[in-house]
């Protein structure tokens, strides 16, 4: 087990033991029946990586997200990848509760968030497969993942369109909300909220 600094988010470590990566659907199978949400997982993941490009311009390029029973968002530039919420969790000790532990991802170590227990959200269950996806954010050269129930889908919007949150759920969302968009999505801040879990790790 990799042993953690309470000064900083773990970053990339090779030494950590290999896992297989996530298997990918095939893109064209006559023997396999895809999902809406294999469709989206696909397209969100090309789209993470800078595969895909558009002619129309916007202000704000992000992908939302449900998360007890709430619709939030993060540009994708923040977003590295998108994958199946399917790796084993390895908890560690003297963390905030908001840490779930860590996953393997094809060699590198990458710290697991409970967003919603750190938004101040509740979910309505549990259990693992209410959370099927697994977002990771990237700033820099640290690497932070936390589960979500769905990918909704990938949202473009100009930044007039925009509007503040008036009423938040928590604090918290709050203190990281860049504003509200078209169906009630709040559009987060990957870097605020990266820095902020840097601070709740030294403060602990």
């Amino acid at each position: 087990m990799q042993n953690v600094s309470k000064n900083s988010l773990p970053a990339a470590n090779n030494s950590y033991p290999s896992a297989s990566p996530v298997p990918e659907s095939p893109e064209h199978s006559a023997h396999t029946t895809r999902t809406a949400e294999d469709i989206l997982l696909a397209r969100a993941k090309e789209l993470a990586k800078g595969q895909r490009h558009t002619t129309k311009k916007t202000d704000i390029r992000c992908i939302e997200f449900a998360l007890s029973g709430m619709s939030f968002a993060f540009e994708m530039h923040s977003i590295r990848e998108i994958m199946r919420n399917s790796m084993p969790i390895t908890p560690l000790p003297f963390l905030p509760k908001s840490f779930l532990g860590l996953i393997n991802v094809r060699g590198e170590v990458v710290p697991v968030i409970d967003l919603a227990h750190y938004l101040g959200l509740s979910r309505p269950k549990e259990a693992k497969e209410v959370l099927k996806s697994l977002i990771i954010l990237q700033k820099n050269e640290v690497a932070v993942a936390f589960p979500c129930e769905r990918i909704v889908r990938i949202r473009e919007f100009s930044k007039n369109e925009l509007q503040p949150t008036i009423a938040a759920q928590s604090q918290v969302i709050a203190s990281l909300a860049k504003g509200c968009g078209r169906g009630g999505i709040t559009l987060l801040d990957a870097d605020a909220f990266m820095l902020q879990l840097q601070k709740s790790l030294n403060t602990e």
